[in-house]
């Protein structure tokens, strides 16, 4: 167990419009950030404890604890977490031009980021996604972490550090330890997986951080090999640890999105034209064969869960996946809740995806420094 000396606050000079920790670390995308007090979040981030603060004009970080080898340069570490040189308000300023309502949600769910996530941590952690919710997930990642990370003790209480591939690797019998750990049938996914990344890869998170330098399809192929991976684990993946910013997580709240918000938008003779008034000739046609197969389907299947997928592809381009993130986190005209607790839910996607639209380089030097 290691510990050491608080250290004081640092400010990030983010404001709220630009990051909300609340609704962007409880909306199913994190799920090892504890509430510690008030406006107050902490977790065991790598090597470091780390304490983060949500304050009126911005949000503060310091470091609880460390292990002796941590050499990471904290401020460093957090803002490529939560990918502060892409300006949210720039991306709704974009979403907007193709949907007016994107206005009111950047005041109604301003800050609600798309993280970038270790990547280990996100692939293990989404396998204990599938048929499951946010409380018994977080539960499942508490015990990985307790049983094989190592503890930092500090002020506020002893925290774990998600423990590497290599580590769990040693366990003889991982399988019968986290079926004791309550994993269920999920602990054979987990050994398996361990087993294929470890034995296939001498350095195997550095075969998974190679990924993000990857196509989307080739990304997605290569975890799609794993056990307990399927196509939804596989797009949250891409997603939230690897670079794919335009990977599309479909699932049926975001399915019956795009029925109620997007259907009959692109369809209308009037309102169609207009949203679509970015898009290249042949994009347009496609978003409307797409919307037009989604109207004949009155219930989600495969087929339409990928048709949404691709929809919200060509209407959002290159940042379609945070477009789809902010949706997820709360339909325009509600308040966001403080502290809700939407469940994950059951995502299928296509392995196909459209070639990025003419949007792409100006959407790219828009949304960053």
């Amino acid at each position: 167990m290691t510990s050491s000396t608080v250290q004081p606050w640092i400010d990030l000079d983010v404001p709220a419009s630009e990051l909300r920790l609340d609704p962007t670390l409880t909306c199913g995308q994190a799920f090892r950030w504890k509430a510690t007090g008030n406006s107050e979040w902490t977790c065991a981030l790598w090597d470091h404890v780390i304490d983060l603060k949500q304050t009126q004009s911005s949000v503060q970080y310091r470091v609880l604890g460390q292990l002796p080898a941590a050499r990471a340069n904290v401020e460093d570490v957090l803002r490529d977490y939560f990918q502060l040189h892409i300006k949210f308000d720039a991306l709704c300023d974009v979403w907007a031009q193709t949907d007016p309502d994107f206005a009111q949600l950047r005041k109604t769910h301003a800050g609600v980021r798309t993280l970038r996530q270790p990547v280990v941590e996100t692939l293990l952690v989404f396998i204990a996604s599938s048929n499951n919710n946010i409380k018994r997930i977080t539960m499942l990642a508490d015990k990985l972490c307790q049983h094989y990370g190592q503890s930092i003790a500090t002020e506020k209480g002893i925290f774990h550090t998600f423990p590497t591939l290599q580590r769990l690797n040693e366990d003889p019998d991982i399988e019968g330890t986290l079926s004791q750990l309550g994993f269920g049938y999920r602990a054979k996914y987990y050994a398996k997986t361990v087993d294929m990344l470890c034995s296939s890869h001498e350095d195997p998170e550095a075969f998974l951080l190679g990924l993000r330098t990857a196509p989307l399809d080739t990304a997605r192929a290569e975890l799609l090999k794993l056990s307990g991976v399927g196509p939804k684990v596989a797009d949250c993946v891409c997603l939230m640890a690897l670079d794919k910013s335009d990977a599309v997580p479909v699932d049926t709240h975001i399915w019956q999105v795009a029925q109620r918000r997007y259907v009959g938008r692109v369809l209308d003779p009037k309102e169609g034209p207009e949203m679509l008034k970015l898009l290249s000739q042949d994009h347009r046609d496609k978003a409307v064969a797409l919307a037009r197969q989604l109207r004949a389907s009155k219930t989600p299947t495969t087929k339409t869960y990928e048709a949404a997928q691709q929809l919200f592809i060509h209407l959002f381009g290159d940042f379609a996946g945070w477009a789809q993130g902010l949706l997820f986190s709360g339909d325009l005209g509600q308040e966001p809740k403080k502290k809700s607790n939407p469940a994950p839910s059951k995502r299928k996607t296509t392995q196909s995806l459209p070639p990025a639209n003419e949007r792409k380089m100006r959407l790219r030097s828009s949304v960053k420094d």
